[in-house]
């Protein structure tokens, strides 16, 4: 851009030399100039004192003769390039000082060009800036799930090797509830550094967030047993706050099945695929964990963890419930949680015309977590307090007569302490 505008000022002004500066305070930067090779004459003209303070202060055109500084004999046209109301930069036209000056009719023609200018670089600046909506995240500033398409697709096209992460963030939620939306951000923002070092590490990847607590990275050109490894000690080096952790899995285009061509959605979809049996696994591991610990233990854990949780929520007792089924269920080795509430339904009539007895049935509101109910020793209790009932994950013993009252006290203090 900058090239074809010094071109076309250079023509219009009868000009031997013309440049395109951007002005940041009181210094500039030669951005383009016509020809290549005159940058000495532009910095001859903008060495000018004068120039200086009537551009950065008043944002005036600026004239000079060759018997005004001996020391400068080229005539000179300075003019400014204003964008959205600040001077963001200048046109700066010499000629040669045995051609005629620039005039005031000069002036007013640089003034215009200059303007001219000024309106294709804020076009340039508003693209720009829908291009950043459009293709950045603007929380992580990582690509959108728009960017991470196009590159699948384009890598695919390619027909070298391309592979897709899916990543989710285990505990977002227990941070959003326990600690706050600031938290939860911290914790995405923190995600998403994990992700820039693993793409730094696999040149021409596309690090995006999808959205919430989903990531990917793309990589083209790279074998599926290279982007495991960066992956494995890029996330194995790098703690996130507030002891969250990533599930990720990896598909891969070398991996087809039945020889079908690969699509950014089939890769999408396996990746996804790999990244719930890595987060299944990750709850198989620590329901294991938690059955091997005192049921003593796991019972403090989970007071602390749900009153944390409760001190942390909202005053709405669905907030305050939701808060209680996330932090209990992973303090006892499970993960998913659903909050019901009763509601009333109608009435039906007899055959006399009389109506039944009005009854309530309980409709679910709220859920969250990943059931892990397949996991050897994990099994779900649920909590009533009329209206609600709460149904968790727990690996504490059936039997346990301490947990259930327990568990019980703690779902009536998530009610009764809303009011």
């Amino acid at each position: 851009m900058h090239d074809a505008a010094v071109a076309a000022v250079r023509d219009a002004l009868d000009a031997g030399v013309a440049a395109v500066a951007r002005v940041e305070q009181d210094a500039w930067q030669v951005l383009a100039v016509e020809p290549a090779d005159e940058g000495p004459a532009v910095e001859e003209a903008l060495a000018d004192g004068a120039a200086a303070r009537a551009l950065v202060r008043r944002a005036e055109t600026w004239l000079s003769a060759p018997g005004d500084d001996p020391s400068r004999p080229h005539p000179a046209l300075v003019a400014p390039v204003v964008v959205n109301g600040d001077l963001w930069g200048l046109l700066c036209v010499v000629r040669d000082e045995r051609s005629a000056t620039f005039t005031p009719d000069d002036a007013a023609r640089g003034e215009v060009l200059g303007a001219l200018v000024g309106a294709h670089v804020a076009r340039l600046d508003l693209a720009e800036q829908v291009r950043h909506l459009v293709s950045d995240d603007a929380l992580t500033g990582l690509s959108t799930r728009r960017v991470a398409d196009e590159a699948a697709q384009a890598a695919i096209d390619s027909g070298e090797e391309t592979c897709i992460v899916m990543c989710d963030v285990n505990g977002l939620k227990k941070v959003n509830d326990e600690l706050g939306h600031d938290a939860g951000d911290e914790l995405l923002r923190s995600v998403a550094g994990v992700l820039r070092r693993v793409s730094s590490s696999l040149p021409g990847s596309t690090a995006a967030r999808i959205g919430g607590d989903e990531f990917c990275v793309v990589v083209q050109g790279v074998p599926r047993t290279t982007v495991v490894e960066v992956m494995d000690t890029t996330v194995g080096d790098s703690a996130l706050p507030h002891g969250a952790s990533l599930s990720y899995g990896v598909a891969s285009s070398a991996r087809g099945s039945l020889g079908a061509a690969p699509t950014p959605r089939s890769l999408f979809r396996r990746a996804d695929a790999a990244q719930y049996h890595a987060k299944r696994s990750h709850a198989a591991a620590r329901a294991r964990q938690y059955r091997a610990d005192d049921p003593g233990a796991v019972l403090g854990r989970t007071v602390s963890a749900t009153v944390t949780a409760l001190a942390a929520s909202g005053a709405a007792p669905l907030s305050r419930l939701c808060a209680l089924g996330a932090a209990a269920s992973e303090a006892m080795g499970g993960s998913g949680w659903v909050v019901a509430r009763d509601v009333p339904v109608p009435p039906a009539a007899d055959l006399d015309g009389a109506t039944s007895t009005p009854v309530t049935e309980p409709v679910v509101v709220a859920r969250g977590g990943t059931s892990s109910l397949h996991v050897s020793g994990v099994r779900h209790v649920d909590l009533r307090r009329a209206p609600w009932t709460v149904t968790l994950e727990t690996t504490l013993p059936a039997d346990d007569a301490a947990a259930a009252t327990t568990l019980q006290t703690l779902v009536a203090l998530a009610v009764l302490g809303s009011a």
